[in-house]
């Protein structure tokens, strides 16, 4: 009931707004009744079981009502309020406690204008504290979080908490949890090490090939000078990188590739440049036709038209940089005006080098053109050198989008990974065997370097979208696979075959989640709790997608085994599945358990509640009651059933879905970008 209460929140939200369900459903006395109705039934069900001789597990259940006690006393004790503050306005927090804003200041990404954080000096008597994103403050019992400004910089609107009670004893309940989980996965007395030593498994899909078109000839800048202007840096997407980062973006969502007609990006974005006509006319052809197919081709075209339009109005070529005052301040070439503060021989460079370059271009002069590239980038360290990426950096990052806008790769995964899933079905030869882990372990170091790149050129953990975590995923599954196999040698080897499966399922995901540009972190999500919140139920959903094919697999044998007489043999395998899932089931509840905890930390550190009820943490609970059930199989004799057991665990996947793509596209919230 509970669940189904959540789930059906989450939709009315959707269209009658937050407000209406936090007072109807969430706030409401019936569901309050609700929970505490399963918490009563819950606590006689486990004095009736004896839990209390079982400690591990019996910590890990009392955690939760703990938890829930901590969020009872939070809703009926705990105050919110946000308070508006101008410079030096005064506030009273209570009787004895007076607060007044001193100043305001946005921190920026070194060299840019992209907010790094929000910070605001609070003075309370002779005291100042500072409150930034992430980062409240205590004043006499009240936490204080920064919320956003006013537009002119001289007022701030902060969240104001007060919950001296709730906050102690849920995060109680979390320490509880932690150490239960511990000691459950530690304990002898639980199923895990029984389970552990019965695993098999193996699966099948079937993957379309991938078709390509060329398109006639245009007139095309030289290769060494395309390459050349690739390296000079722009400020995009709120972050200093080269040049080829913004023609590898512009060339994809022009052409759906990052090369044309055996043209890479840096030749197709820079002829255009130069060649605007022929190359506008070549590939902004308006459709012709009826039907929604139709339809699609205008809006693409459309899509199309309004980048050119960016294009043209110089949004892709912010490559002249200026220190005005403390600040970096980029520019494009052209006529635009520009701030009186730049000096003459400055703005006529800004103004005219593009164009030389081109005239250079145009009359066949490369020698002239290497030079005048030269000399952008010697303009460009001389205005802005202390921010610009070293050589190395620009190196790899366009190693890395050459990389990341490559299709073949993924594809030709999907499609060795399908065959070798297929060829071990029917064979242990060893060079099969050879062969698989030899493609298992390349993978893993493709997807590897993919990863480390873009840690090294984002600065933070890719993990904060959507196509970033699915990358994850496939790395956490091919680790996980691969260490199955080493740890356990052949008694996982069909279960191994799977990593690379899925993991080319992710990357398939990751590529058509859209752009998968380098862009800077939102002052908010400035966390290292961000990344391990992520990390942990990227790693849960990649055990459910185990547990998603071991169901296939096992319901399949069952089909089979009414029909064959080799019936001992098929019932044994079903048992091997069965063992498997159950085993990974503890580890996956578990991880999810904890993201969705730690996710609450970071909540109450960043806004002052450790829960609000969003469309994603709300499924996010759901998914972990949904596969909670089923560890409670002494208790509930269906689950003893494997046809129903995994049947169960095949539709149980489905609120995975949801979590993670559903409510990103239909439901929407705060963690609507992830």
């Amino acid at each position: 009931m509970i669940v189904v209460c959540i789930g059906v929140a989450t939709v009315v939200e959707r269209y009658h707004g937050t407000d209406f369900v936090g007072e109807h459903i969430y706030g409401a006395w019936w569901f309050v009744t609700l929970w505490a109705v399963l918490t009563v039934t819950a606590l006689t069900y486990m004095m009736k079981q004896q839990l209390y001789k079982r400690f591990a597990v019996m910590l890990l259940h009392v955690s939760f009502v703990v938890i829930l006690a901590g969020a009872l006393v939070t809703h009926f004790t705990a105050r919110r309020d946000i308070i508006h503050l101008r410079t030096a306005q005064t506030y009273s927090l209570s009787s004895d406690t007076k607060i007044m804003l001193k100043e305001f200041s946005i921190v920026y990404y070194p060299g840019t204008d992209a907010p790094l954080d929000y910070q605001s000096v609070i003075q309370k008597g002779d005291e100042e504290l500072v409150v930034s994103m992430n980062h409240p403050v205590n004043v006499d019992g009240y936490r204080l979080f920064q919320q956003s400004y006013d537009s002119d910089g001289e007022g701030i609107v902060l969240g104001v908490s007060y919950d001296p009670f709730g906050i102690a004893i849920t995060y109680a309940g979390y320490l509880m949890l932690l150490v239960g989980i511990i000691a459950t996965l530690l304990s002898r007395k639980t199923q895990m090490r029984v389970l552990y030593k019965k695993a098999l498994l193996f699966y099948l899909f079937t993957l379309l090939p991938l078709s390509a078109s060329a398109e006639d000839r245009l007139p095309v800048v030289d290769a060494d000078i395309a390459h050349r202007m690739g390296t000079i840096h722009v400020l995009y997407n709120e972050r200093i990188c080269p040049l080829n980062t913004v023609v590898t973006d512009f060339t994809m969502k022009m052409t759906g590739s990052a090369s044309w007609n055996g043209y890479s990006a840096d030749e197709v974005f820079f002829s255009w440049m130069i060649y605007y006509m022929p190359w506008e006319k070549e590939l902004l052809t308006s459709p012709k036709g009826e039907g929604s197919e139709y339809s699609k081709d205008q809006k693409k075209a459309a899509e199309r038209r309004a980048i050119v339009e960016m294009f043209y109005n110089g949004q892709f070529l912010r490559i002249f940089p200026y220190r005005l005052g403390d600040a970096v301040s980029w520019f494009p070439p052209g006529g635009q005006v520009l701030p009186r503060e730049i000096p003459v021989k400055e703005q006529f460079f800004i103004k005219q080098s593009m164009d030389f370059l081109t005239e250079a271009i145009v009359t066949g002069q490369r020698d002239r053109a290497f030079d005048i590239i030269a000399k952008i980038k010697l303009f460009q360290h001389e205005m802005a050198g202390d921010v610009l990426p070293s050589n190395s950096k620009t190196k790899a990052e366009i190693f890395y989008n050459t990389l990341r806008s490559q299709k073949w790769p993924m594809f030709l995964a999907l499609t060795l990974s399908l065959l070798f899933c297929v060829a071990m079905l029917f064979t242990r030869k060893r060079i099969i065997h050879f062969l698989f882990i030899t493609f298992h372990l390349s993978l893993l170091a493709y997807v590897t370097l993919q990863l480390s790149l873009r840690w090294w050129l984002s600065g933070h953990i890719p993990v904060s979208n959507g196509p970033e975590t699915m990358l994850f995923m496939a790395w956490v599954m091919l680790l996980l696979t691969i260490l199955l196999r080493i740890h356990s040698g052949n008694s996982f080897h069909l279960l191994s075959a799977f990593g690379p499966l899925v993991a080319s399922f992710c990357l398939l995901v990751a590529m058509l989640g859209g752009n998968s540009a380098i862009t800077p972190l939102m002052p908010v999500l400035q966390s290292p709790l961000l990344s391990i919140h992520v990390m942990t139920v990227m790693c849960a959903y990649a055990f459910f997608a185990l547990q998603l094919l071991l169901g296939i697999h096992a319901l399949i044998l069952m089909k089979k085994s009414n029909h064959k007489s080799q019936f001992s043999n098929l019932k044994s395998q079903i048992t091997q599945a069965t063992a498997l899932s159950q085993f990974l089931l503890y580890p996956a509840v578990f991880l999810l358990t904890i993201g969705i905890f730690l996710g609450a930390v970071w909540a109450n550190v960043s806004w002052g509640s450790y829960w609000s009820w969003d469309p994603k943490e709300s499924w996010a609970l759901i998914t972990l009651m949904v596969y909670a059930v089923p560890l409670h199989k002494a208790s509930i004799s269906l689950f003893r059933r494997p046809r129903f057991y995994h049947l169960y665990m095949v539709v149980a996947f489905l609120v995975v879905l949801i979590t993670y793509f559903g409510v990103n596209y239909l439901l929407g919230g705060m963690h609507s970008y992830a």
